[in-house]
This record gives C-alpha cells, structure tokens and sequence, in this order.
C-alpha cells in the first residue's frame, strides 16, 4: 500500500470512528453528513470518496462486525456441546444487537433492503460463515444430521435470528432479545439433532 492508499485508509476510519462516536450522542435521523464532517475535520467531499451515502457507513460497519465475528468470536465460545455452541455464538449476535441499539439495529435493517443487498447475502461474510462451520463441525460429530447441507441450516439460522432481530426494533425492545431468540433457535434446531 503506498503513502496514498495509506493515508485514504487513514481517513476513512476516522470518519467511521467519528460517526460510530457520534451515533452515541444522536439518533440516525440527527446524525447528518455535514455534522459527521465538520467533527472529523474533512470536506463532504472527502466523505462521498468513500461512502457512497450515511448509509454506506452502516454497511462498512457491519463489514467491521463480520470481521469481528469471523477473527475474534469462535475463538471465544466456551461450549464444548456443538449445539451450545451455535446458540452461544448466536448468543453474540444478539449481544451485537443490543449494544448497538434499536435505532442503528432498525437503520441496518433499512440498508440492508435499500443499499447493501450484494454484501448483507453474501454466506462468505464473517458472521454467516462462522455460522457454518459450527453446524459443519456439529454434523460431523454426528449430532446434526447430514439429509441437509450445511449452508442450508446456517442460512435458515442465520434468516431467523435475523428476522428475531427485525421484530425486536418493530416492538421497540419490548422483550429480552437474548432469551426469546435462543428459544426460537433451538427449537428449530430440534429439528436437525439426531
């Protein structure tokens, strides 16, 4: 990477770091590019160069949560029971969710229909291939049954505990996401075990 390239790459971080501050402080809807620029010192010029939209910063932060799940989250599952740990790990799903909050949650939802379609289905993301390759590891241990491929289950998975997302927001938070969502999930599972 030359000095160039570097110092692009330079730039759009802080921009990503001074929006994710930002968004602490106001909704996505207050949150505007001028204000975004203005507190990170560039031109929204500077911003359009790497974000197609505010919008675009959703993606490349949920791009920032794959990468996360796929280096940092298997590593971490405590579990030695291979279904405990798909629900421990979707586990993580919805502590993502939760720290981040219903407004962002509900604008990732937005984008995800509206801008990012190409890279929110793309099943070699971090998140969705982690997911895989749990149900693999389960499959070849012989608790989950093989009459199903392995990406067929992480994406039925991966479409509920999305869609337990998506209702979270539409009811603004009115149950605790963590438990209802890992009921859900093994009772689909129920399904898989031998």
């Amino acid at each position: 990477m030359n000095s160039r390239q570097l110092q692009a790459q330079t730039t759009k971080e802080h921009i990503m770091k001074v929006a994710k501050d930002l968004s602490k402080k106001y909704s996505y809807d207050e949150l505007n590019i001028d204000l975004i620029c203005k507190k990170a010192g560039v031109s929204t010029g500077a911003f359009y160069h790497h974000f197609k939209s505010k919008q675009g910063l959703i993606i490349e932060g949920y791009g920032e949560c794959d990468n996360f799940f796929k280096e940092n989250i298997i590593g971490k599952l405590k579990s030695q029971d291979p279904i405990e740990r798909l629900l421990e790990y979707i586990d993580y799903q919805m502590d993502y969710a939760i720290y981040n909050g219903i407004d962002l949650m509900t604008q990732v939802y937005k984008s995800q229909i509206t801008e990012g379609a190409d890279f929110f289905l793309q099943s070699s993301r971090g998140l969705p291939h982690g997911l895989q390759s749990l149900v693999e590891d389960a499959q070849e241990l012989g608790v989950i049954t093989k009459s199903q491929s392995a990406e067929s289950i992480s994406s039925e998975l991966l479409l509920i505990s999305r869609g337990v997302i998506y209702n979270w927001c539409q009811n603004k938070g009115s149950y605790e996401l963590k438990p209802y969502c890992k009921r859900i999930i093994t009772n689909h599972l129920h399904f898989f075990k031998l």
